[in-house]
């Protein structure tokens, strides 16, 4: 197991517009004293993290696990605030301000384990060391997908919530060059890192880094194909990694299912203005969570009937099996490498479906 001392990171720098820089390549240090204030806070803070990928089972898993009786998951999920390297603003809200993170946990009322779940710290460079750096001790929860669905599913989740311009899969990933030097970015895109599809994509190199920082016993890590087929039974090993009592009931379902906008055309005219729709969901999320104005099942009910208002939910058309077949070819070397490392062979997911 590594030491997790921390050492500067270096990353490829991209303003708030998510324009590369010249002479782009710069160290980014952690910042420590950030991290030191949330280390030595004395109200409740998170002891385990689910870190991703996105659209990989994280929001289902978060939910289940908020059910628990001696589990406490904010109801606002995604907050970020680890992840230097993140590019977006979404993922400025809570960065660098340990004191607006914690209120996220002010209902915690002595429960075991603390969590949250944001699923782009596993893409982050720097997510694990500054998580390890603040508590060496965390557990890790790291949920993986065939590569191929998770980035259709991201495209078609960015297309809902109007951080992608892009209107077919195709197009968006032919776009990735052109996306790295920051062009063929909407101005109201929340969420820069993930319009980079094939860059999220190299599951072995993010979940080392986790392995690295807080050794393999810390880091468990959940196969979609599993929590789909036997949830119950992937609950339950979750629940054991983090020490919890097994015996409880849980009534699993669908959650966060495909998603489409109900009103296009209003989405078009908000994002004109440059505004994200899903930082007024975040800020939304974030009164119902922290305020103590109204009981919380009152607050949350509100955000939920913002959500409903905007969405429709609607099956994702299939992904061309031109589109599947070149992807698994590209991808074939990556899933190769995670499949020697977690000692699984995941070659399914290359295999053209029936």
């Amino acid at each position: 197991m590594a030491t997790g001392q921390a050492t500067p990171l270096r990353v490829l720098y991209y303003n708030p517009a998510g324009q590369m820089q010249p002479n782009a390549t710069r160290i980014m240090a952690l910042n420590v004293s950030s991290l030191r204030a949330l280390a030595a806070a004395d109200e409740p803070k998170p002891n385990f993290f689910i870190v991703g990928a996105p659209k990989c089972g994280t929001t289902a898993l978060h939910e289940y696990l908020q059910r628990h009786p001696d589990a406490y998951l904010p109801y606002y999920k995604e907050p970020h605030y680890f992840g230097a390297d993140l590019v977006g603003s979404r993922f400025l809200q809570f960065r660098d301000r340990p004191a607006k993170y914690l209120k996220l946990f002010r209902d915690v009322r002595g429960e075991a384990r603390i969590g949250e779940s944001s699923p782009w710290y596993l893409a982050s460079s720097g997510a694990a060391a500054e998580i390890q750096r603040y508590d060496p001790q965390a557990k890790i929860i790291i949920m993986l997908r065939n590569p191929i669905d998770m980035m259709y599913s991201m495209w078609s989740q960015f297309r809902y919530s109007g951080n992608e311009q892009i209107e077919t899969f195709e197009e968006a990933l032919a776009a990735e060059s052109d996306r790295i030097a920051g062009k063929r970015i909407r101005r109201a895109a929340h969420c820069i890192t993930g319009l980079r599809y094939l860059q999220m994509t190299r599951f072995s190199e993010q979940a080392t880094r986790y392995f690295d920082c807080f050794g393999r016993e810390n880091v468990m890590v959940i196969i979609f194909d599993d929590f789909r087929a036997d949830t119950a039974a992937v609950y339950h090993s979750v629940l054991e990694f983090l020490g919890l009592d097994t015996d409880v009931e849980v009534n699993f379902g669908v959650r966060n299912p495909n998603k489409e906008v109900r009103l296009a055309w209003l989405q078009k005219l908000i994002i004109s203005t440059g505004f994200s729709l899903m930082l007024l969901k975040d800020r939304l999320t974030y009164l119902a969570t922290t305020s103590a104005l109204l009981p919380y099942a009152y607050r949350t009910r509100a955000v939920e009937g913002v959500i409903a208002a905007y969405t429709r939910y609607e099956r994702r058309s299939p992904l061309t099996p031109e589109t599947r077949q070149r992807l698994a070819h590209e991808l074939s070397d990556e899933v190769e490498q995670l499949s020697a490392l977690l000692g699984r062979d995941l070659s399914h997911w290359l295999r053209m479906e029936d």
